[in-house]
């Protein structure tokens, strides 16, 4: 199953990530007056994020060659239309990135990016975030900064610079499309498990390792003929599996060579 936002699946360029040295924010314990929709906004946000009569999607998680990982959550109406998208990167250096997209119809409306960054002695802690118009102009950013994220919960957002972002990331994550292809790049065995490893190859490549078990003949047949099958294309469904011992890995659920011919 694929997930689209209309008008948004063209969208072009990946999400800008937001530097916390970008945001030069003063302190403020003070409310600014933004503009005159900003409570219509903030109420459907609100809806939103209370979940109640949404679905939730998981992407496969990520890594590229650089030890980064990506790994996006989806939010469904009953229509199984996105109303809102969680990117979550994390970098080789720590350094922590959440960015939530929120869609009203074919619309992104809001977009907000929190930072940690465990390296920084001061000011390691960012929320940045902006709202869009219905011709997907940003209409007001604000941003702030923090030395904790309690700290951080605390303070109040001042306008900042307009920022745009890009939700075209965290769809392509959710849809295995781009460099998040499915495709087979191989196999890992260890004493206890057996792994594909799927996804692109190359300098922006992109894998994952999803476990199989003797239910899907199909994977111990790529394994078998590893040459064969390098770089086909797959569709996989799987689902998270925490054991007892709080050990979490990624359980194959179906799988399916797509024809490129």
């Amino acid at each position: 199953m694929l997930f689209a936002i209309g008008v948004l699946s063209g969208c072009s360029g990946y999400q800008k990530r937001i530097s916390l040295d970008d945001t030069n924010v003063e302190n403020s314990s003070e409310e600014q007056v933004v503009f005159a929709d900003q409570k219509n906004y903030d109420s459907l946000i609100k809806v939103i994020d209370s979940g109640k009569n949404l679905e939730q999607a998981l992407s496969l998680e990520y890594e590229d060659a650089g030890l980064n990982h990506s790994i996006v959550t989806a939010w469904l109406n009953k229509k199984s239309s996105i109303v809102k998208l969680t990117l979550e990167e994390s970098a080789n250096d720590g350094k922590m990135l959440t960015t939530d997209f929120y869609f009203y119809g074919d619309a992104l409306f809001f977009a907000r990016q929190r930072v940690n960054d465990f390296q920084k002695k001061k000011n390691g802690f960012g929320e940045i975030f902006s709202y869009f118009g219905s011709n997907r102009k940003v209409i007001y950013t604000a941003s702030k900064l923090g030395n904790s994220e309690d700290e951080l919960n605390q303070k109040v957002a001042i306008r900042s610079k307009k920022t745009d972002f890009s939700p075209k990331k965290a769809l392509q994550i959710i849809n295995q499309q781009g460099p998040f292809e499915t495709r087979y790049q191989g196999h890992i065995e260890t004493e206890n498990y057996n792994f594909i490893i799927v996804g692109t190859s190359g300098k922006t490549g992109q894998k994952s390792a999803i476990a199989f078990n003797s239910n899907y003949p199909l994977a111990a047949e790529m394994v078998k003929n590893n040459e064969q099958y390098l770089n086909r294309k797959l569709r996989i469904e799987f689902t998270k599996v925490t054991e007892a011992n709080n050990f979490s890995y990624q359980g194959l659920t179906g799988i399916k060579l797509i024809n490129e011919k």
